[in-house]
C-alpha cells in the first residue's frame, strides 16, 4: 500500500515537473480565447519592482497564465466545482433559462484606471464635438449581460452595476454635451425577455445590437429600418462561447443570426489595409475554422477595418470600438458612405492622427462594453494633449 502511495506521489510530481518544463519551453500566449482576457507574459526584471514586491506578483501571475494546457486545467477545475453543486463557478453565475453570466464586483475595477479612462475618453469626445458638432458625435456604453438581463441572475447574485452607473454619470458630467452619451441599458432592459445576449457567450446577439442601433438612430434623428424590414437567417445553431468555456456547464447551444437589408449590397470590407478584403460584413469561413462562431462578424478583432458602402449620404464615420461593434456595424450601412473602425487594443496609431489624415470623416462614434471600458488599459491611442476635466471631482467620486 505504501509503495502505491509513493508511486502516485512520484507520478504527480513528475507531471508537475513536465508541465513546468513545457511551460518554459513553449511560446508564450498573449491572449486566452476561452477566458476572453490578456495573459501575463514574462515580466522584465528590475531592482525597484523586486524590492516593492511587484515583480514577484507579476511573475506568479505569469507562471499561472502560461501553464502548459492551462485551458484544460481551467475546464477541469470548473467541472469539479460544478459537480459540487456551486451556482457560481470560475467567476460565472449559472443563471436561469440556461444563461451563463459573468460575475463583476467593485473589487474587479481599479479606481485609478477608471479615472484615467474617463479623462481620456471625455477629452477625445469633447474635442470631437468641437470639430464635428454634437449631432455627429455619439458614445454608446453597452451593458454587461448581467446588467441588461438581471431577471436571468440567481437571487443571491451581485453585479457591478452601481460602479458602472457611477462611472457613466461621471463621464456624462465631464462631457460638454452630455446628450451624446446614449443609455443603451434602458433600451435593452425593456427587451430582456428576448434573445438579446447569447446564453454561453459574453456578447450581445444581432437582435440586441439592432435594438441599440434603433435607439441610436432615434437619438441622432435618423430613420432606422424596422425589424420586419430585415431578412433574418440563422447561420449557426451550435455556438458555445467564451463564458461556456469557463464553466463547461450543460446549457443549450446558441444560435448566430444574420440580419440582411438591401443597403448592405455593394459593400467592401478591407481589414488591416489589405490583409483581407471582402464584399460582405460576414466571414463564415473565419467562424467555421475556430470555436468562436461570433467571428462570423468581420472575421475577428483587428486593429483597423475600412468599409465602403453604396449609401449616398455624404457622411463618413470613425468608429472607435471593441468587439461588440462587430455585429452592430452592418446596421450602419445605410447611414454612411465610409466607415473606419479602430480597435485601440490592437492599433498602434493615435486615433487623433487618423482624424487629421482622413478629411472625409464627418461623424465620430465610440462603442465599448461598459465593464470592459472601465478595465481597459489601451485607451492611450485616443489621448492627445492632457486636458483637465472642469467638472469631474475624482477624489470625492472614488472616496465615496
Amino acid at each position: 500500500m505504501r509503495s502505491i502511495k509513493i508511486t502516485g506521489i512520484a507520478v504527480f510530481c513528475l507531471m508537475l515537473l513536465v508541465c513546468a518544463a513545457l511551460s518554459f519551453c513553449l511560446p508564450q500566449k498573449s491572449y486566452s480565447d476561452i477566458e476572453n482576457r490578456s495573459l501575463e507574459t514574462k515580466p522584465e526584471w528590475n531592482a525597484a519592482d523586486l524590492l516593492s514586491g511587484e515583480y514577484q506578483e507579476h511573475y506568479e501571475t505569469y507562471l499561472n497564465d502560461q501553464m502548459f494546457l492551462r485551458d484544460r486545467w481551467v475546464g477541469l477545475a470548473a467541472a469539479i466545482e460544478r459537480t459540487a453543486g456551486k451556482k457560481e463557478v470560475n467567476g460565472v453565475y449559472i443563471g436561469k433559462d440556461g444563461y451563463l453570466l459573468e460575475k463583476y464586483s467593485a473589487s474587479d475595477f481599479d479606481n485609478a484606471q477608471i479615472k484615467e479612462n474617463i479623462r481620456i475618453l471625455s477629452s477625445f469626445l469633447n474635442d470631437a464635438v468641437k470639430q464635428y458638432g454634437a449631432r455627429h458625435v455619439s458614445c454608446l456604453l453597452v451593458p454587461d449581460k448581467s446588467d441588461a438581463m438581471p431577471d436571468k441572475l440567481p437571487k443571491y447574485a451581485k453585479t457591478g452595476i452601481e460602479k458602472v452607473k457611477s462611472a457613466a454619470a461621471q463621464l456624462a458630467q465631464s462631457l460638454h454635451k452630455p446628450g451624446i452619451l446614449l443609455d443603451t441599458r434602458t433600451q435593452l432592459l425593456s427587451h430582456q425577455d428576448e434573445y438579446i445576449y447569447y446564453r454561453s457567450d459574453h456578447h450581445w446577439t444581432t437582435l440586441g445590437a439592432y435594438y441599440a442601433y434603433a435607439a441610436w438612430a432615434a437619438q441622432t434623428k435618423r430613420k432606422a429600418p424596422k425589424l420586419a424590414d430585415y431578412e433574418r437567417t440563422v447561420l449557426f445553431d451550435d455556438f458555445y462561447g467564451t463564458t461556456y468555456n469557463k464553466v463547461h456547464s450543460k446549457v443549450p447551444a446558441d444560435s448566430v443570426e444574420l440580419f440582411y437589408h438591401p443597403n448592405q449590397d455593394g459593400v467592401k470590407v478591407d481589414i488591416n489595409h489589405g490583409d483581407a478584403v471582402s464584399d460582405s460584413f460576414y466571414f463564415k469561413k473565419a467562424a467555421v475554422e475556430g470555436f468562436n462562431r461570433y467571428n462570423v462578424f468581420l472575421s475577428k478583432n483587428t486593429a483597423s477595418i475600412e468599409i465602403t458602402t453604396k449609401a449616398k449620404t455624404g457622411r463618413s464615420l470613425l468608429l472607435v470600438k471593441d468587439s461588440y461593434a462587430n455585429c452592430f456595424v452592418p446596421f450602419l450601412a445605410g447611414d454612411y458612405e465610409k466607415i473606419w473602425m479602430v480597435d485601440c487594443r490592437y492599433s498602434k496609431q493615435n486615433v487623433r492622427d487618423l482624424l487629421a489624415e482622413q478629411t472625409e470623416i464627418t461623424d465620430v462614434m465610440v462603442m465599448y462594453q461598459a465593464n470592459k471600458f472601465m478595465q481597459d488599459t489601451d485607451l492611450k491611442a485616443l489621448d492627445g494633449e492632457a486636458k483637465q476635466m472642469e467638472t469631474f471631482d475624482a477624489d470625492s467620486f472614488f472616496n465615496e
